[in-house]
Formats: C-alpha cells, sequence, structure tokens
C-alpha cells in the first residue's frame, strides 16, 4: 500500500514515512510544500495521502481542502494525524468523510481507508465564508491595506474592527502586491513587524486578467529567504489570493544586513 505523507517539516515527514514502512506501507513524503507536488500526485496517485495536524494544522487542512478540490486528486482517500482536539474538529467538520487518528491507530486507519474510500468524496464549500473570518479579524481589530484595488471592501466586518487604508500596521495587514518589485518591497518591510499579527499578502489569481508575474510560489521564496513563511492561502475575491506569512519559529528577524533582500523565485502553493 502506497502512502504519501504531508507534512509542513520536512524531517518530520522522513521520520513518519520511516515509521509507516517499518509497518509495512510503502511509504514516501509529499515533495515540497503546498501544491507545488499536485501533478506528481494526478501522474501517479497513492493509494491513501496521510495529512499531519500535529504541526501548523492550518496549512493541512488546507492541503486537504485543495486535494479534494481538484478533480484528479479528489477520489486519493485522506487520513489526518490527529493534533489539538480543537483544530482536528475543524478538519473534521470541513472533510468529514476523511480518515482521522492518533498516531498508535494510524496504521489501521490507512489500511480502513483505502478499504473503504468515500464514494462520493466531500469538496468543501468555502464560498460563503465572509473575508473577514478568511483573514481572521477580531471585533475591535484594527485592520491595515495596503494597495488595494479601487473600490476594494471587506465583507463580513465585526463589531468596532476599523479600516486604515495605506497602513502597514494593525492587527491585520492585508498588502497588496502584483508586481515582483513591489513583493521584493513589502516581503522585507514584514520582516521586522512586531508579533502577534496576522499578516497577508494578496497577489492576482493567475485566471484574472490581472495576472501576472506574482505567484505564491515566489512569495512562498521571497519569504523563506528573509526568514518567513508563507503557510496558509484564501481567496479575497474572484481576482485576487491571499497568503498568510509569519516569522519561522526560531527565526531572528533580517536587518540590514543585505541578506535576503532579493526577490524570488518558486515554492509553496504554486
Amino acid at each position: 500500500m502506497r502512502v504519501v505523507v504531508v507534512h509542513r517539516d520536512a524531517g518530520e515527514a522522513l521520520e513518519l514515512a520511516a515509521r509507516l514502512r517499518r509497518e509495512g506501507f510503502d511509504a514516501e513524503p509529499y515533495p515540497g510544500t503546498g501544491t507545488k507536488g499536485f501533478r506528481g500526485l494526478r501522474a501517479n496517485p497513492p493509494d491513501v495521502i496521510l495529512i499531519d495536524l500535529m504541526r501548523l494544522p492550518s496549512y493541512g487542512r488546507a492541503i486537504g481542502a485543495l486535494l479534494r478540490e481538484g478533480k484528479a486528486t479528489r477520489s486519493i482517500p485522506l487520513v489526518f494525524l490527529e493534533g489539538d482536539p480543537e483544530k482536528t474538529k475543524l478538519a473534521k467538520a470541513l472533510l468529514p468523510d476523511a480518515g482521522f487518528a492518533t498516531l498508535p491507530k494510524l496504521a489501521a486507519a490507512l489500511r480502513r481507508a483505502v478499504e473503504l474510500p468515500p464514494s462520493t468524496p466531500v469538496v468543501p464549500d468555502l464560498s460563503g465564508i465572509p473575508l473577514a473570518k478568511k483573514l481572521r479579524i477580531q471585533a475591535g481589530a484594527k485592520v491595515g491595506v495596503v494597495g488595494a484595488p479601487e473600490g476594494f471592501e471587506i465583507a463580513g466586518l465585526p463589531e468596532r474592527a476599523v479600516i486604515r487604508r495605506g497602513r502597514r500596521d494593525g492587527d491585520v495587514v492585508l498588502i497588496f502586491v502584483s508586481t515582483l518589485a513591489a513583493l521584493a518591497k513589502e516581503v522585507r518591510g514584514l520582516v521586522d513587524m512586531p508579533p502577534g499579527r496576522a499578516l497577508w499578502l494578496a497577489w492576482p489569481k493567475r485566471t484574472s486578467r490581472a495576472a501576472g508575474a506574482v505567484s505564491i510560489a515566489r512569495i512562498n521564496e521571497a519569504c523563506a529567504a528573509v526568514g518567513l513563511v508563507a503557510y496558509q492561502t484564501c481567496a479575497v475575491d474572484g481576482t485576487w489570493s491571499a497568503v498568510a506569512v509569519s516569522r519561522k519559529k526560531g527565526s531572528a528577524p533580517l536587518r540590514e544586513t543585505g541578506r535576503g533582500r532579493k526577490g524570488a523565485e518558486d515554492r509553496l502553493l504554486d
């Protein structure tokens, strides 16, 4: 039985795959992050995909939803390795027909998922979620919005939340970038942002008329060059997508050292 292991940490993905091989599975880590490896999954589908929820569960949920959205990957059975109970509950609500198991019961869950795959896999409907909720805007929050297109509004704002256009500070910051030069500039500016803020970079979807050289792949590499990580995407509207950005755990901010100052090319949800 061939198992592909999706894990946000490459080292831990290797360890988990090795554990499964000792239990008789033909297990391998998912290559890279985001959807970059989806082409390989479509060309050579595994029997089951294991998605970790113990490290960055939002990333695991996003990958599960994207797999179900794709026609070529929708029928591959999914099993989630349970983590925090509340975060696991969110994944169960999103994909109720997937398998869920703790580590000691993982082998049995993988075999069961292959033997009894869902006849009509659930495709998550995220279209009705207000943008304010996607961006994690709380009541009373100050929201900085930079470079937004004319007429842009955030639907579903909670009580007392305030939009501050042109401001790069706030409890939530949403920055629109449509060129690689703008991406490089804004990523450098995020490095010294105080912790505890929800930071988002928005770029034009490939299917939109505004599409250009900026992609989630380029955003991910630009962030990685300065000690940041892009970890969760959402749709802003029909033209724009956004990705949440944070400092990598254990990394120190880079200032005027010259490191990571150039924009980047390709990785994450390409």
